[in-house]
């Protein structure tokens, strides 16, 4: 088997036997319950931003952005906007492969992928720094 399939495939079965294991499904519930207590998503920035977001969940998402490839992405509830610079970097890194791949210019006034943030309220103070981004 080719050594990378191999790698897949074993990633697939921890996968797998991590999702069956019931003392670690506990052990996850109640570690998040604790660190709830303490806000630690609120220890994390990207690109300077808080993001407000658990870092396990931000590599699964990168991992979705880069196999769906979207040119979309809505965000509902942006907080310090953390999540919008993180979503932004990622289909901008989506945009440089696709110039590299076809032999074009990369306009990054241009993007072709956008991110659409929504929020019953943006706190001035936010607006004025993701804007300034």
């Amino acid at each position: 088997m080719d050594p990378i399939e191999e790698f897949k495939k074993e990633v697939a079965e921890s996968i797998r036997k991590l999702g069956e294991d019931e003392d670690l499904k506990s052990l996850t519930w109640d570690w998040v319950k604790k660190v709830a207590l303490y806000r630690y998503t609120h220890n994390f920035n990207w690109l300077g931003r808080p993001i407000i977001q658990f870092p396990q969940d931000l590599m699964a998402i990168q991992e979705l952005i880069w196999k769906v490839r979207p040119d979309l992405v809505i965000e509902t509830g942006i907080a310090h906007g953390g999540s919008l610079m993180f979503y932004a970097s990622q289909l901008a890194m989506l945009d440089y492969q696709d110039a590299v791949e076809n032999n074009t210019h990369l306009d990054p006034a241009n993007p072709k992928r956008k991110v659409v943030g929504i929020d019953i309220e943006i706190r001035e103070h936010n607006r004025k720094e993701i804007e300034a981004h």
